[in-house]
């Protein structure tokens, strides 16, 4: 869906681009960062010179710096502005929000190991909309997906981002994990289940 709001809407399209390619880098530095301070934490490389004041301070004066390199090559990223576009194209996109379903058929939620899913399905389908009270929590999970590094996850799932996303904060808030759990949970659990 994402490719086909660039193709739509070319200029905030270049958004996305920006912002996409702005939260994957700042991610893989900060994996980095988190990596080699994990690897010497308690071991002779702890004092290492070359370590501790050359190559951890670079990879974080390039974290820091990043705001002010992609403003310069023409884009300010902006996950909450980029969430408001998809959300935004989601609603015009999708007319029957039940069609992206699984487990809520618009009827009442069983009591059966599914209900979970099927409640938090009803759940997007009522947030979606914009005079939803909760319509600007649910533009909140989706810009916290996208920086999570997400976006792409399961593209051509029927399943659409802002769904995934709401999927996504519910899965973090119960497992207390993050993306490996969760894609994990989304392939082998979630979209295992059959469509109604």
């Amino acid at each position: 869906m994402i490719n086909e709001f660039i193709k739509q809407h070319p200029n905030n399209g270049k958004v996305i681009v920006y912002t996409e390619a702005y939260l994957q880098m700042r991610n893989a530095l900060r994996q980095e960062i988190a990596t080699i301070e994990h690897c010497i934490k308690d071991t002779i490389l702890s004092n290492d010179e070359n370590i501790r004041k050359s190559l951890l301070p670079c990879l974080k004066r390039t974290l820091k710096g990043l705001d002010k390199r992609f403003s310069r090559a023409g884009g300010y990223p902006s996950p909450k502005y980029c969430a408001q576009l998809i959300a935004d194209f989601e609603r015009e996109q999708i007319a029957d929000p039940l069609q992206c379903c699984r487990y809520y058929d618009g009827k009442a939620i069983g009591e059966d190991e599914t209900a979970l899913y099927a409640e938090y399905e009803k759940f997007w389908t009522e947030w979606r909309q914009p005079q939803s009270d909760r319509y600007s929590y649910l533009v909140d999970i989706i810009a916290e997906y996208l920086c999570s590094g997400l976006m792409w996850f399961a593209d051509n799932d029927i399943a659409p981002l802002s769904l995934k996303a709401l999927l996504f904060n519910r899965y973090c808030h119960w497992n207390y994990s993050g993306e490996e759990g969760f894609r994990h949970w989304f392939y082998n659990s979630y979209s295992k289940g059959a469509l109604r």
